[in-house]
């Protein structure tokens, strides 16, 4: 439920920074999305796919990367600083190299994330240089057809986390943004649960554990109004 508060708060301060108007507070706002690829962590969930792969003489490549998306808004005050609100989507998978077989494993997430930005450095009809970190609430699903051979049993959780952040810019093509972001993020969710409410637990008796922590890289772009 974390996340649908989270959801709350930001809907709450675009409405009233709409209403103060920009004549009240010097306000700005840009909105933008952008995709790109994250690093995973995995270090329970890939030991648990190599000792599978193993009793079973098969090759199946870790899941340590996936495709990212991000949408984002932002209330920006004096182009200096800005209280950030977005969703993320993740999606990793991996699948048994060998073709006879259909050994499955899927890990995507949808993220709610709330955070800072500051501007650290502006070069006029350049670029901005801009750092930032984010507070972030996930809702992940892992499946996998180990047990059942085609149909993937899901497992569902949730946990927040955090990210901290790079950012650059270009601020001469305006109202666009176009620009590259570098962060890391810890997010990690360490309890899951089938349909039925039961803990979700590897082989060996451990929890089911899915771990995306790591580096992020995101290419994006952005309108903005100030």
């Amino acid at each position: 439920m974390k996340h649908k508060a989270a959801a709350v708060v930001c809907a709450a301060a675009f409405v009233a920074a709409a209403g103060a108007g920009v004549e009240a507070f010097p306000l700005g706002f840009s909105v933008g999305g952008g995709t790109g690829w994250g690093y995973y962590s995995m270090s329970e969930l890939n030991a648990h796919i190599g000792l599978v792969a193993q009793d079973n003489a098969l090759t199946i490549d870790e899941l340590g990367d996936g495709v990212n998306f991000r949408v984002e808004g932002r209330i920006w005050y004096r182009r200096a600083v800005a209280l950030a609100c977005g969703y993320e989507h993740y999606w990793g998978e991996t699948d048994a190299v060998e073709s006879s077989s259909s050994l499955s494993y899927h890990a995507p997430a949808d993220v709610l994330t709330i955070g800072i930005v500051a501007a650290v450095l502006q070069i006029p009809n350049a670029i901005d240089i801009c750092v930032g970190v984010n507070r972030c609430w996930a809702d992940a699903v892992y499946g996998t057809n180990e047990l059942t051979g085609r149909r993937l049993t899901e497992y569902k959780g949730e946990d927040a986390g955090y990210e901290a952040y790079a950012e650059v810019h270009t601020n001469f093509i305006n109202p666009i943004e176009m620009g590259l972001q570098l962060g890391y993020r810890g997010l990690r969710i360490e309890s899951l649960y089938d349909k039925f409410g039961d803990p979700g637990l590897f082989d060996a008796g451990s929890p089911i554990e899915i771990d995306y922590s790591g580096v992020f890289l995101y290419l994006m772009a952005a309108i903005r109004i100030n």
